[in-house]
């Protein structure tokens, strides 16, 4: 009898550790502005993919990222945000990439997260990209130069 009475604690007790404790979930933002390097121009309508990057507390070994997609809007700002269980990691930093579009190229931005469980981890980032144009016109300018020289 005493047998069969410690055997069933001996299972309710794990069936009440296998049952996941509900944790709150963190917040994870990044918001910012794309804009055009030489005029300040906001670029709309443009597809930006947000990278969260962080480690296990304690762990540094073990790495964890989480990705988001979105688009600016008409004057170029953009918001990303990802739910997260709190507690469990520390998020260092974000990458975020700008697709191309007819007037630009593709770029890639760092930028620091701040924060904590409590408060949500929070990165920002004006990004200010090259237009296709700037970055032909040296090229183009310095072999121009080169043909009226020779």
């Amino acid at each position: 009898m005493v047998v069969k009475q410690w055997g069933g604690a001996a299972i309710a007790a794990g069936l009440l550790l296998a049952t996941p404790v509900a944790a709150e979930a963190a917040r994870l933002s990044v918001d910012g502005k794309v804009q055009l390097e030489d005029t300040a121009e906001p670029l709309g309508q443009t597809r930006v993919t947000v990278t969260f990057h962080g480690h296990e507390l304690g762990i540094h070994e073990y790495t964890t990222s989480r990705t988001v997609r979105t688009s600016t809007d008409a004057a170029g700002a953009f918001a990303a945000q990802a739910k997260i269980n709190s507690g469990r990691y520390y998020w260092t930093h974000a990458t975020i990439l700008v697709s191309a579009t007819d007037r630009t190229k593709s770029h890639e931005f760092q930028s620091p997260c701040v924060g904590s469980d409590a408060t949500g981890w929070v990165c920002s980032k004006d990004l200010w990209v090259s237009p296709i144009a700037t970055e032909l016109e040296v090229p183009l300018q310095a072999w121009l130069m080169q043909l009226e020289q020779a």
